[in-house]
């Protein structure tokens, strides 16, 4: 289906587009070269944020990306911009984006992070025969994000707060990284369990990275059984903005869900 657009006469009577403040080219208006540059100049300065962090072509398997930034909760991330990034050929699906850290990620062999991961968008690309075939823009991805909001809960008591519940899925005692040092902001765990989903035993733990937050959790060899931490660490249980959280298996047996209940914290 097209477009419906003004009638001719009401075009020709347009002085200015009410939203953006861009001047039209008056009917009859000399010299015309000159007062078409005027109008590209005016829409290249409307449009000029559109331009941020954008991934474009260089030619071969080449990629540069603009200069532009990002709040990553309290803190302005600026990226100056690239070029010369070099992409792996024959790849159906090649993934860019930028981290929490503000640090370009091309990420050619699984996918964007989850939801749950701090990240920005960018393009997700597709090579073949030495070149660039497609580049999808999905810097529109992060117009419709769904954060996490609520009050600061430093001391949950008194300033109250809004929980919330990361999840880890275990299989044959595999660890899994929540968070790689790039934990969108800093949160208090103050709950685990795991959900059995097989026969297996098992046991899994919290850890940051380097300290263990839970005891080691013994999972029972039911399917459906409830195993919670008997114990959390308050030395290592608050995750700061850019942490780590990760859910280490026994490496072998344990296959489980595990839930971690968690509240926002003042930075």
């Amino acid at each position: 289906m097209s477009e419906a657009y003004p009638s001719d006469s009401s075009l020709l009577n347009l002085v200015s587009e009410s939203e953006t403040g861009v001047e039209y080219i008056e009917t009859g208006k000399a010299p015309y070269y000159l007062e078409f540059r005027k109008l590209l100049y005016r829409l290249l300065l409307a449009t000029r944020r559109v331009n941020d962090l954008r991934v474009f072509d260089e030619g071969g398997l080449n990629i540069g990306v603009k200069a532009g930034a990002f709040w990553f909760g309290s803190t302005l991330r600026e990226y100056g911009g690239s070029t010369g990034n070099t992409l792996a050929n024959t790849k159906p699906n090649i993934y860019v984006y930028l981290d929490s850290s503000g640090t370009l990620v091309i990420n050619e062999y699984t996918s964007f992070p989850s939801a749950e991961v701090f990240h920005i968008r960018l393009a997700q690309i597709t090579t073949s025969g030495g070149d660039i075939t497609s580049i999808v823009d999905k810097r529109g991805d992060e117009l419709f994000t769904q954060p996490i909001t609520g009050g600061n809960c430093a001391d949950i008591g008194s300033s109250g707060g809004v929980s919330f519940i990361l999840k880890a899925a275990l299989t044959s005692g595999n660890t899994v990284g929540v968070h790689n040092a790039d934990a969108p902001f800093k949160y208090r765990i103050v709950d685990a369990w795991s959900v059995a989903t097989s026969g297996d035993g098992g046991s899994w733990k919290l850890t940051d990275g380097s300290n263990d937050i839970t005891d080691t959790v013994t999972v029972t060899g039911t399917d459906k059984t409830i195993d919670r931490a008997g114990t959390i660490d308050n030395a290592y249980h608050e995750i700061a903005a850019s942490g780590s959280l990760s859910v280490v298996g026994d490496g072998a047996n344990a296959d489980v869900e595990v839930y971690v209940l968690c509240v926002r914290t003042a930075q």
